[in-house]
């Protein structure tokens, strides 16, 4: 997992409801009933914009649903991996920081124990470096034996 993945956790909701919206504004084009106020005769030609319009709206609805899936799918997964951060204090940091989407300083108030804002930042940037990317501290230049998977922190 990488930092740019992670902060995908911002992004995905936004896109999601964008792409819901985005129906909704095909629904309401095509229900819209507006009166002609021009005082001019009216064509003669039947016109029915629903009938007409449902196969652009169910095709594009099943499109945008498709994407919401995906979309949701990852979500899911990057949630799942940072649910398995073996590492308790790490797995607390991102989760402030990527699911709750807060500030590094208010990551740091929230975690408590004297951590700055910068401490924080550096502890996660750090985790995410050492290649403990499975969620279980596994790291495969130390054989499954990364710091986390030790017990032991790199605070420097």
């Amino acid at each position: 997992m990488d930092k740019k993945t992670l902060g995908r956790l911002f992004w995905i909701p936004k896109q999601i409801e964008q792409k819901r919206r985005e129906i909704q504004r095909i629904w309401d084009r095509l229900t819209a009933i507006s009166p002609n106020l021009s005082g001019m005769p009216h064509g003669g030609g039947v016109h029915d914009k629903i009938g007409e319009g449902v196969p652009e709206l169910v095709a594009k609805k099943e499109e945008l649903e498709e994407i919401c899936r995906k979309l949701q799918k990852e979500e899911d997964q990057i949630n799942d991996w940072i649910d398995h951060v073996d590492d308790l204090q790490i797995q607390l940091f991102i989760s402030l920081r990527y699911k709750e989407r807060m500030p590094w300083n208010e990551v740091a108030i929230q975690a408590g124990g004297n951590n700055s804002e910068d401490s924080v930042r550096m502890m996660v940037n750090r985790y995410l470096e050492r290649g403990e990317t499975d969620g279980h501290g596994e790291d495969a230049e130390r054989g499954g034996k990364g710091r986390a998977a030790e017990g032991q922190r790199d605070d420097r």
